[in-house]
């Protein structure tokens, strides 16, 4: 039987100058993005996301972040404000200020941050990759080494392009780690241990992949 994780979810439109700036995100799209992460998981594991409430909120940003796209500041005033029920929450906004924040979820909030971006399947990728955190976090099991999240992530990552015919993934970098190669998902296709290493990634904090 499939676990089901729930997600809330929060369309975040930001307020500069007395007016509110520009939303392309529609409840039907980010549903649609939802529904195509939480398919891969489901796919691949016993784990899928399921929809628990979506609304619309509009946010001005607070002082030293900001004010006409989110950068790091204002994920953390966001996480903050709109804070996760019993399973994750995710909060889409129309634009970012670095492309490592279209999805971020690394400080226990248990909130992935999601940029706009046109095409459903390419969001909907980023969106499965911060899942994974999601996961980490919502089972208590997230590893104290940001380097280990990211690769697990990764993994997961590289499963879903393969999955959709996708050039894979084979380097890592956000500004804030060192680059690393993210070889582990052809290795271990290449060994048959795709199955193993994604049991071990949904039910540990570990990634002892070849």
């Amino acid at each position: 039987m499939a676990i089901n994780i729930p997600a809330d979810l929060t369309i975040v439109t930001l307020r500069s100058g007395g007016g509110d700036l520009a939303q392309r995100w529609t409840e039907e799209y980010a549903a649609a993005v939802l529904r195509q992460a939480s398919d891969l998981m489901r796919s691949r594991t016993d784990i899928e996301f399921f929809r628990a409430s979506v609304e619309q909120v509009v946010e001005e940003m607070p002082a030293g972040a900001t004010s006409d796209t989110v950068d790091e500041a204002g994920y953390h005033f966001l996480a903050a404000a709109h804070k996760a029920g019993n399973g994750v929450r995710v909060l889409l906004v129309d634009r970012v200020s670095r492309a490592d924040l279209g999805g971020q979820s690394r400080q226990r909030t248990r909130a992935c941050l999601v940029a706009y971006g046109s095409d459903a399947t390419s969001t909907s990728r980023m969106l499965a990759h911060e899942l994974v955190h999601a996961v980490d976090l919502v089972y208590g099991r997230s590893h104290p080494e940001r380097l280990v999240r990211e690769r697990r992530a990764s993994f997961m990552e590289n499963v879903w392009r393969d999955v959709h015919g996708w050039r894979l993934s084979e380097q890592y970098f956000d500004g804030k780690l060192p680059a690393f190669e993210t070889l582990e998902y052809q290795r271990a296709k290449s060994r048959g241990l795709i199955a193993r290493c994604v049991e071990m990634i949904l039910s540990t904090s570990a990634f002892d992949c070849p």
